[in-house]
């Protein structure tokens, strides 16, 4: 015993390795300067061991049990440790050098040693909630796949039962196994970044977790990476978001605020959209015709301020935990795009007809003014559907501000309001443009849903 203490005390006093397992051996074993180095391998997640040979003439080696004595079978005891969720390493003395190249010679087992995870409290209540709002979990590990399996059991994750060993598998295979089996052993950092591929190129939006230089390339493969604040330094450089405390707990909130910037964006910016259509299309056709834009910048600026801004800015702070459906250009567009075609032809139709209709001059350009803001606000209604206490609110005082600044500030926004002669004519292309839009928003979602 205390020559396997000053063999373990001196490799740890000396060894550049850092990671979880050998802090935890650091923890266990007092470091010593008992014997002097002249040479050593590190560990890495190809080799799966960490060698350094003493002036003394030891050579001593840790790592994993099936790479120090692959011909061996491991002892009843221990693989029933494993299977209960222990990591197990070997350490041992190499007949002969070693090196980073070259395979590791013979080794004489000296100690097997047993490190066990601590699971958290809220493990169970974390995985439960990803469960539960349908994302699937996977566990890729460089461990044993029956410790990584054991102990994914016991904190409680769906299908810990379904594992398998990566290093046994071509990359094909591995591809072909990423969505059916939850757990992978024996990792490499090559195939972490091939895990993540296979579930993207399935069609999956993959988040990946790590905390060591091994995570980094699927770190960088991943569409969300997330670092953990006691992981290494390059693992958080290229990670997306850091865990500060280094606890996953936060994660589903960290999910609902994601999903409520997501699906509140995408609500409120088909209101945008609209103005930003209707005004490249007005645009060009002016243009082409030689008149003028129809609406001055004063009588935007209400548009932007009643109907733009004024809801969205409340809307965009309410919780909304939905799963995120759909792609944003595409769904924003569909909702926007039947909007800003009705104005487009509200104004065509007043342009050309409104002398026939009774509506011309300074009224014809006020009554294209008074229905682009309706379809603004149909597209508010169609963001607050459905309807809550604050969404009535909001769509109430825009609807009725709107059309009574345009009332108190008819000089400072150039508009002449239609008469009595008038507003029969006004109301009836009113009713005409809400079911136009009902008509052009049936056949946009038809052709979306027909392209899907």
């Amino acid at each position: 015993e205390q020559s396997f203490g000053r063999l373990m005390g001196s490799f740890l006093a000396h060894t550049d390795d850092n990671n979880a397992t050998f802090q935890a051996l650091s923890d266990y074993y007092a470091k010593s300067d008992a014997l002097t180095p002249c040479g050593k391998v590190p560990f890495s997640s190809q080799r799966k061991w960490s060698a350094m040979a003493f002036e003394s003439g030891e050579v001593f080696v840790v790592g994993a049990p099936e790479r120090l004595c692959p011909d061996a079978a491991l002892p009843p005891e221990i693989a029933a440790q494993i299977a209960a969720g222990a990591r197990v390493l070997l350490a041992g003395l190499a007949e002969g050098e070693v090196s980073a190249g070259a395979p590791l010679p013979a080794v004489t087992p000296l100690r097997a040693i047993l490190i066990a995870d601590a699971i958290r409290e809220n493990a169970q209540q974390t995985l439960d909630y990803f469960k539960n709002e349908g994302v699937a979990l996977k566990v890729i590990s460089g461990d044993n796949p029956k410790t990584v399996s054991a102990i994914a059991a016991q904190a409680g994750l769906d299908g810990a039962e379904r594992y398998l060993d990566a290093s046994l598998l071509s990359e094909a295979e591995l591809a072909a196994a990423a969505e059916e089996y939850t757990v992978f052993g024996r990792v490499s950092p090559h195939q972490k970044k091939q895990l993540v591929q296979a579930l993207q190129a399935a069609g999956h939006q993959v988040a990946m977790t790590g905390d060591g230089v091994n995570d980094i390339l699927a770190l960088r493969e991943a569409d969300c990476s997330i670092a953990i604040g006691e992981g290494s330094d390059a693992a958080r450089q290229v990670s997306q978001l850091v865990l500060l405390e280094s606890d996953f707990s936060v994660l589903p909130e960290i999910l609902a605020e994601g999903r409520r910037v997501v699906n509140n964006i995408t609500r409120v910016a088909s209101i945008f959209f609209v103005k930003t259509i209707y005004s490249a299309i007005l645009s060009l056709l002016c243009v082409l015709m030689n008149i003028p834009f129809p609406f001055l910048p004063i009588q935007i600026t209400l548009i932007d301020l009643a109907i733009e801004g004024y809801p969205t800015l409340f809307m965009s702070f309410e919780p909304d935990g939905r799963k995120v459906r759909g792609r944003f250009l595409p769904s924003v567009l569909r909702r926007a795009l039947p909007n800003a075609l009705v104005i487009v032809a509200d104004v065509l139709l007043l342009y050309f007809a409104g002398p026939a209709l009774g509506i011309a001059g300074a009224q014809a350009e006020t009554a294209m003014y008074l229905l682009t803001g309706l379809m603004g606000i149909e597209a508010v209604f169609k963001s607050c559907w459905p309807f809550n206490k604050l969404r009535v609110f909001l769509f109430t005082t825009m609807s009725i501000g709107f059309y009574a600044a345009i009332y108190l500030f008819q000089g400072l926004l150039q508009v002449a309001l239609p008469g009595a002669a008038q507003l029969p004519v006004l109301l009836a292309i009113a009713a005409g443009s809400i079911l136009l839009e009902r008509v052009f928003a049936f056949l946009i979602g038809r052709l979306a849903r027909g392209r899907e």
